[in-house]
């Protein structure tokens, strides 16, 4: 402290006691306690509960920041409050050799503190063999312990010293793979009397299926004194009979190793190495998008796999023996469920275990030199949701034998979600009639007044979970309102809408009903007799096929391309479950039938209706659906028939007829059919006879007349 004669100005060490005690009140030097050549002091803290003395020792290192002894009043006597609050140290008072301490309290009460005498124990542990064959050992492995001690003070003496020790095997491992002969244990504890004894052999062995043998096998010894203390505490006692110990005692340790076929140095060097892939069911890897997989889930997928391709082999500059507990650490995705494992390779079976959201399967014990294996992880996919947006896994090998390249492998696949959804048109329209007279658009007031009533009802289905906050499914329409010179075609009335929180479609841009007319009860229901008139047009349109086939009428389609002016417009499913339908009411504009097409021979409107998906999340998509909307339409056949034959037609058909009659005309009378008899004298012969007989019989009636 005072080097080149002078002190510096900072302190080297700072010492604190606890606060309120006064720590540092009493300061006393108390010589060298422990005889180790560097001399003691003593701080008091009088008011630290009942009073305490604490205890510095000096060494080569300077002074501690703990003190190493702290001794409680209350320990002492229990009439101490203030012990401690002066000190007087350093003399030899009982002329052991040792200086002794004296303490002062408010308490009208002085302690005197005796140091005794301080032992420098030395202890030895020996173990061999270095390496042990586990093939070959039956408690073949020796552990020496000896003991041996001096008095720090110098002095030499034979008095008995009685050390307690404790000898536990291979610490470092949760469980221990040693057992000592003596009690079939892997601790063993005795205690050693001396001069009379000094070391002890024990006899340990391994014990049978040893699973680790990377792991040195690590011994430790735990020495400390026996003390017995006289019951006469109110006589003087004297202790040399009650040495302590010099310094705290610390254990002991040393290992030895398992032999194992790593190569002369007994040190294992592997090489695992491992790349893993998510596959389907039938182990085809999925789609590769820029760098990563991608899987394009729907309802119908139920088993997804990961597979794990793990080998040690050498590789340029790295060896590749034997990987001594090997494991796989699998981090378990949480959208998916796992559900088994299955091998390929050179080991027959792995087993797994399932711990939380860990998979953790052993390779092997060793997973041997130019060793693979496929490992293949089954996972169920029943968690996958709407919003699950990429799996992830991370991968982990580990061994016991020494590879400083084993890092973790991060598996990952996104998701894209495929809806599978239907749209059906499950009423298909028959033939509808046109006829009657024009009516103007002022002059209509009702619905029915339009026209034919046209009813449409489309069925949407969702397989798997609804789409709830994160999208709707909603049907498009191209629904052929006008042919192409603006005249009506199809007039629509009323959207229906069920399974849905919106019982009606109302799209923006007066779609539905713009001229507000009053819908009438068949809006609501299709009548009777609206069925029947259906069921008789398509009887005569069987019945009158045969008479048109000669007439050189046109027939018309009119679809979204050619003939018709059509509007697009939206009904969205808002909050669908499974299942929704939707039932289009429209009519048929007559007046523009009758106007434009009453000379043709049929007219065909096509329509679509087309289910999309409408959601902000990029991983959910669906393929569109759509259902074709067609209505055949056809003048009134009686009206056809009636006026619709040319003139020509039926001058040729009269004098064909005419020509005919005096054909079969002519005929007849060339086979005589206008020639008769002079019926007379038939006549009179008949008169004659009847006056001869007045009634003859049939008989003789016919034979007369031959």
């Amino acid at each position: 402290m005072n080097a080149g004669g002078r002190i510096e100005s900072g302190p080297s060490v700072v010492l604190k006691g606890p606060s309120g005690s006064a720590f540092g009140m009493a300061v006393a030097a108390a010589g060298d306690l422990n005889q180790d050549g560097f001399q003691d002091f003593a701080v008091g803290a009088p008011f630290h509960e009942t009073g305490s003395v604490m205890i510095w020792t000096g060494s080569s290192r300077g002074l501690s920041v703990e003190p190493s002894q702290v001794i409680q009043g209350s320990r002492i006597s229990p009439g101490f409050r203030t012990f401690g609050y002066s000190l007087s140290g350093g003399l030899d008072v009982d002329g052991n050799k040792y200086p002794d301490l004296l303490v002062g309290s408010l308490d009208n009460t002085v302690a005197l503190l005796r140091s005794r005498p301080v032992i420098h124990l030395n202890k030895t542990l020996r173990v061999s063999p270095d390496i042990v064959d586990p093939n070959r050992c039956w408690f073949c492995i020796q552990v020496e312990v000896c003991f041996s001690y001096s008095f720090s003070s110098g002095e030499k003496s034979d008095r008995d010293i009685t050390v307690n020790f404790t000898v536990s095997t291979d610490i470092t491992s949760f469980k221990s793979r040693l057992l000592f002969q003596d009690n079939g244990q892997s601790v063993f504890s005795d205690s050693l009397s001396m001069p009379k004894s000094w070391c002890k052999t024990l006899s340990v062995g391994l014990q049978s299926q040893i699973r680790d043998k990377v792991e040195p096998l690590v011994f430790s010894l735990n020495a400390s004194l026996y003390e017995k203390l006289s019951k006469k505490r109110n006589s003087i006692q004297d202790l040399n009979h009650f040495p302590v110990l010099s310094q705290t005692p610390r254990p002991m340790k040393t290992q030895i190793h398992i032999q194992k076929a790593c190569g002369s140095d007994n040190r294992c060097h592997s090489n695992l190495q491992m790349t893993a892939q998510f596959t389907d069911e039938n182990h085809k890897p999925f789609d590769m998008q820029e760098g990563s997989q991608v899987l394009h889930y729907n309802g119908s997928i139920n088993l997804l796999l990961l597979e794990v391709n793990v080998s040690n082999t050498p590789s340029p500059g790295q060896p590749a023996e034997d990987a001594h507990n090997a494991f796989l650490n699998i981090s378990i995705p949480p959208s998916l469920i796992y559900s088994g494992v299955r091998t390929k390779g050179d080991i027959a079976v792995v087993e797994c275990s399932v711990d939380y959201t860990v998979l953790l399967c052993e390779l092997g014990n060793p997973f041997k030199s130019n060793q693979k294996v496929q490992v293949l992880i089954h996972f169920q996919s029943s968690e996958i949701s709407l919003d699950t947006r990429e799996i992830q896994s991370v991968l982990q090998l580990s061994t016991l034998s020494e590879q400083a390249s084993l890092s973790p492998v991060y598996v990952s696949m996104l998701v894209e979600y495929s809806l599978q959804t239907s749209l059906t048109l499950i009423n298909q329209l028959g033939p509808i009639s046109f006829g009657g007279y024009v009516i103007g658009e002022s002059a209509m007031k009702k619905t029915v007044d339009v026209g034919s009533l046209l009813l449409f009802t489309f069925q949407v289905h969702l397989s798997g979970k609804p789409l709830g906050r994160l999208g709707n499914l909603t049907v498009e329409f191209d629904w052929p309102r006008e042919v192409s010179n603006g005249k009506w075609l199809l007039y629509l009335t009323e959207i229906q809408v069920n399974g849905t929180s919106e019982p009606h479609c109302a799209p923006p841009g007066n779609i539905i009903n713009p001229l507000n007319l009053t819908l009438s009860k068949e809006e609501k229901k299709r009548s009777l007799e609206e069925k029947m008139m259906e069921r008789q047009g398509e009887q005569r349109e069987n019945t009158l096929h045969v008479l048109l086939q000669g007439q050189k009428k046109k027939s018309y389609t009119l679809d979204c391309v050619h003939g018709a002016n059509c509007v697009t417009f939206v009904c969205p499913l808002v909050n669908m479950n499974n299942s929704a339908s939707l039932t289009v009411r429209a009519r048929l504009w007559n007046s523009t039938m009758i106007e434009d097409y009453n000379d043709v021979r049929s007219v065909l409107v096509r329509g679509r209706a087309t289910l999309k998906l409408q959601t902000t999340k990029p991983t959910i998509n669906m393929e569109s659906r759509s259902a074709k909307i067609e209505i055949h339409i056809n003048p009134d056949w009686g009206q056809q028939v009636d006026s619709g034959a040319p003139l020509w037609i039926i001058v040729v058909s009269v004098l064909a007829g005419v020509f005919l009659l005096a054909l079969i005309c002519l005929l007849l009378w060339k086979c005589g059919f206008f020639r008769r008899a002079s019926t007379r004298e038939l006549y009179k012969a008949k008169t004659l006879k009847a006056h001869m007989k007045s009634q003859p019989s049939e008989a003789n009636r016919l034979t007369e007349e031959l």
